[in-house]
């Protein structure tokens, strides 16, 4: 049996200007049971020195080429040795208030995937609280990774697609519940994230999602389109009639 329980995982590329805040938030919740594993793309801004001078906070670093974030994030979960894995990128952060509940619950070994919240932005003030509602997941992206603890057969089981560039962690959460794993919620924070990047680019981000409902689903995307159509035809009507 692994000695530990829990991986986290940061994948990175010329991230120095935010990885600081990163490593210093795995600082406050690193203990014995868990491993800290960076996955490096080869940076060239000073990211590595940053994580050098963390000393021993990074048990294992790898950096090389790769051939986008998934394929990284893959990697990630080869290097692992916990039996659960959480994955938090180089700028965003943890919320260490949280994770003694997570911790709790991995511990107990029932669940294959328990998802905290995600807060975006200031945790002081945040823009959004990005709660789980895995049961919503046929119509949208439901469900927060930066506070999303997965068991690491189930990564292993499916692996990311590394033909999707902005989604495959929905595709992978999607497979899941589609497959009846189930997902245990706990209501409290651990990640901040910071919207940007790749995922920032919309159209993009759109066109994987649908692709990706539209090979998980099959027959039955027509009929959960149309009702996730419906469902945005009636916030943006009461929308209207609130400011009208």
């Amino acid at each position: 049996m692994s000695e530990f329980l829990l991986t986290i995982v940061t994948v990175t590329k010329n991230c120095a200007g935010t990885i600081g805040h990163t490593l210093d938030s795995v600082q406050a919740v690193k203990r014995d049971g868990i491993e800290y594993v960076v996955v490096d793309g080869v940076s060239s801004d000073g990211t590595l020195e940053a994580v050098r001078q963390h000393g021993t906070l990074v048990d294992r670093c790898l950096s090389e080429p790769d051939s986008g974030i998934y394929n990284a994030m893959n990697k990630g979960v080869a290097l692992a040795r916990g039996k659960y894995i959480l994955f938090i990128n180089g700028d965003d952060e943890l919320v260490a208030d949280g994770f003694p509940a997570v911790m709790a619950a991995l511990a107990e070994g029932r669940h294959g995937i328990v998802c905290a919240t995600t807060l975006v932005g200031d945790a002081r003030s945040p823009s959004e609280v990005l709660v789980a509602v895995p049961r919503r997941l046929p119509f949208f992206n439901t469900i927060p990774h930066p506070s999303s603890f997965v068991a690491r057969d189930l990564l292993l089981r499916w692996p990311f697609r590394e033909d999707l560039r902005i989604v495959s962690d929905y595709d992978f959460f999607l497979r899941a519940h589609l497959a009846g794993q189930k997902f245990h919620v706990l209501p409290v924070v651990t990640a901040m994230h910071q919207r940007g990047g790749a995922s920032g680019n919309v159209a993009r981000s759109q066109a994987e999602l649908d692709q990706v409902r539209r090979q998980r689903l099959g027959w039955r995307y027509f009929a959960v389109n149309a009702v996730a159509g419906l469902y945005r035809w009636g916030k943006g009507l009461v929308g209207g009639l609130r400011h009208g």
